[in-house]
């Protein structure tokens, strides 16, 4: 161990540049050169955040030169970062005639989340900071989610946590209006640039009503909001959240087995005659159905459901959507959707798959809903929540590693939803498949409230002209609409 901390120490900062790590993997995004600068860092906090870069196959370079495109600091002023570039450029030779893009370390950790580059933004950029001089005033927010990116980390998450718990809370109370209330107010936070710190920062937010600012006000000046606190302890709360938990179990169904006198897993496994066999099928599992998915657990599912629906009909793609489409690293279950370049092949496709995939032994349960083409017609001229597409919700157990024996380790139980689509509606089933719900929500109500028009998983239907708007990707839907485009990675409302 000494003769390694010896070698680590050597050199001066004037010397030469000590080589960096050697990357475990080529990069995948060559114009991107990433200098993690040290001084506020800390140098084994660099060595970490260099490695889980190099890992995700990025560039790192140890050293400021001129191949570096952006320069990433942790708890770094503007002012101290331009003076920072302002002595490496002066230092450089011959000196250099672009500069990197200085950033926040927030650009860095959402990259990471998304495994490639996401782009800049203003608030990422430490010289676009400007120094405030006292609390910082309201911050202009478009009122619509689909308006606003919303990325997957935000500086506010224990303030919009709490708005979440409140309007959970009140869905489970059947309050539709309170539970948009709060969930509204939760995303606007969500889509802020920076911390929320003083109440004068919430004026003239949208969706913020006197309850809401009343929350997050005791929040900022006591740490906890004791409402927040009370639903949290609350037996009604829990016993909701444990039993909508179950696989097959709505709010609904929830509500009336917690009237009837019902708290805990084992009085259902008591009275398995009032369940459904879907319900029962997520009571066995429930606990395997509870650890999160992880994103190398869904790919490679994916790639079992890939590899079955090619083996069927060449051609046929299968993608990933929900949460891990918008950069998450785990999620509750795995949605895939399947499709055929040629209209019309993927009819049928769905059966011979889950048969296929039964006989591999991946497949726990399934419930097998057929498509309705003439529903799905139906729907695409109406901003129903549910589509008509044919699909399995099923319970899958994880794919054995390669090289594993046999019969060997127990392999998990995962929640799978698989959705055949057919490539004319492909854009609009992707934009509806992978969120968020808050985000499609409200995308639909901005379509239908300010351009007038039907959104769906189905289509974009015009009803004053009667006429099925044609879309070629989830970019040209949101040039239909008037919207900036958001890639999947910001609408995490």
């Amino acid at each position: 161990m000494l003769p390694r901390r010896r070698r680590a120490r050597t050199g001066s900062p004037g010397g030469p540049a000590r080589p960096g790590p050697a990357c475990p993997c080529p990069p995948r995004f060559p114009g991107v050169a990433i200098h993690l600068a040290e001084p506020r860092m800390g140098r084994s906090r660099r060595a970490f955040l260099t490695r889980l870069a190099l890992s995700k196959g990025f560039r790192v370079l140890d050293a400021y030169s001129s191949e570096v495109t952006h320069v990433v600091m942790e708890q770094t002023s503007a002012e101290e970062a331009r003076c920072w570039q302002e002595r490496r450029a002066a230092a450089a030779s011959p000196p250099e005639c672009t500069s990197p893009e200085l950033l926040d370390i927030s650009w860095f950790t959402e990259s990471m989340a998304a495994g490639r580059p996401v782009p800049v933004e203003r608030r990422h950029r430490l010289e676009a900071a400007v120094p405030a001089k006292g609390p910082p005033g309201p911050v202009r927010v478009p009122p619509y989610a689909c308006q606003r990116p919303t990325p997957l980390t935000h500086p506010n998450t224990s303030l919009s946590e709490a708005l979440e718990v409140l309007a959970e809370a009140a869905g489970f109370e059947g309050s539709e209006g309170r539970f948009l209330s709060f969930r509204r107010a939760a995303a606007v936070l969500k889509a802020l640039p920076s911390q929320v710190t003083a109440p004068s920062q919430l004026q003239g937010l949208p969706h913020f009503g006197e309850h809401s600012c009343r929350v997050v006000q005791e929040l900022l000046e006591h740490g906890v909001c004791e409402e927040v606190e009370r639903v949290r302890r609350s037996e009604r709360y829990q016993t909701m959240k444990l039993f909508t938990g179950i696989f097959g179990v709505g709010v609904k169904t929830a509500d009336r087995w917690y009237r009837d006198g019902l708290r805990t897993l084992d009085s259902l496994h008591e009275q398995l005659q009032r369940l459904t066999q879907q319900q029962r099928a997520g009571l066995q599992h429930y606990h395997e159905l509870s650890i999160p998915v992880q994103r190398p657990e869904a790919e490679a599912l994916q790639q079992e459901v890939e590899a079955a629906a090619v083996d069927i009909l060449p051609g046929a793609t299968v993608t990933l959507v929900g949460g891990f489409q918008r950069g998450k690293l785990h999620g509750h279950d795995v949605d895939l959707l399947l499709s055929h370049p040629r209209e019309g092949l993927e009819a049928g496709l769905l059966p011979h798959v889950m048969r296929r995939l039964e006989r591999q032994g991946l497949v726990l349960y399934q419930q097998h809903h057929r498509g309705h083409p003439e529903d799905a017609r139906r729907r695409t001229r109406h901003s129903h929540t549910m589509d008509a597409f044919e699909r399995s919700f099923c319970i899958f157990c994880l794919p054995q590693p390669p090289g594993a024996a046999v019969g060997g380790a127990h392999r998990r139980a995962v929640r799978v939803d698989l959705v055949v689509v057919p490539v004319s509606q492909l854009p609009f089933a992707l934009l509806g498949w992978t969120g968020s719900k808050h985000f499609e929500r409200e995308l639909r109500l901005f379509s239908r409230k300010e351009r007038g028009l039907c959104l769906n998983s189905h289509g974009l239907f015009d009803p004053e002209q009667k006429m099925l708007l044609r879309v070629a990707s989830e970019e040209d839907l949101f040039r239909h609409l008037g919207l900036e485009y958001l890639p999947p990675e910001q609408r995490n409302a």
